[in-house]
């Protein structure tokens, strides 16, 4: 194996260690509690912020691994999903979670705080369930 790949290994190893962590953190903290605590409720989008960019970061290194170069996160997951390296559901479940970073990132629309916290909730299971079914096998 080439050095450029075991530092290219070596980084997708850290990004999943960080995406658990950041998931973790979240479902450890997720309540009811979060939409009226202002500054755990900020915690936790931050957390699910490095989560998502784990998750696509993961996406981009893979694709570079395979002398493919990275593009946007849309793309690059679209790649995965037609080269055969991640299936479908996993595609589509990381696009959902980087669809709900971009919008808690950039408040488009504004950030309806109860919908965002119930859709962490149902995206972090499957963001880690996806990455452990993509990387761990």
């Amino acid at each position: 194996m080439e050095a450029h790949d075991i530092r290219i290994r070596e980084r997708i190893l850290q990004k999943i260690e960080m995406l658990i962590d950041r998931i973790e953190f979240i479902e450890r903290h997720l309540s009811d509690a979060v939409v009226s605590d202002r500054i755990l409720r900020k915690a936790l989008y931050k957390e699910f912020q490095e989560a998502a960019e784990a998750a696509t970061d993961i996406c981009a290194l893979i694709r570079r691994m395979l002398s493919s170069s990275a593009q946007d996160d849309y793309t690059n997951l679209d790649y995965l999903v037609t080269e055969g390296i991640i299936d479908p559901e996993t595609g589509k479940d990381i696009k959902s979670v980087n669809g709900l970073r971009n919008r808690l990132v950039h408040e488009y629309d504004g950030i309806n705080d109860a919908l965002h916290m119930l859709q962490c909730n149902g995206l972090c299971p499957a963001c880690a369930g996806s990455q452990r079914r993509c990387w761990y096998g």
